[in-house]
């Protein structure tokens, strides 16, 4: 497996209604989860996440940071 391969594997994408912060499909490769400090919201946990957005290509876009519904991450300690 090349560093390509690698890379995508590890791009997560969160559909619109599962972050919060923009629009549509968000690809992005995420770094760390802050497991510290859940939000409610709507009557479902959130946790603020941080890594780096990616095109659909894989073109890298930057540094982002955004909140993710609880169901979409893996808990800590999972994989």
């Amino acid at each position: 497996m090349d560093a390509r391969e690698s890379a995508r594997q590890r791009v997560w994408t969160f559909d619109e209604p599962d972050y919060l912060f923009g629009t549509g499909p968000l690809r992005m490769i995420v770094e760390r989860v802050d497991w510290s400090q859940p939000r409610m919201r709507d009557g479902e946990t959130w946790f603020d996440v941080q890594g780096v957005e990616v095109t659909a290509d894989g073109r890298v876009v930057g540094p982002r940071r955004t909140t993710v519904k609880a169901s979409r991450l893996r808990g800590p300690g999972r994989r």
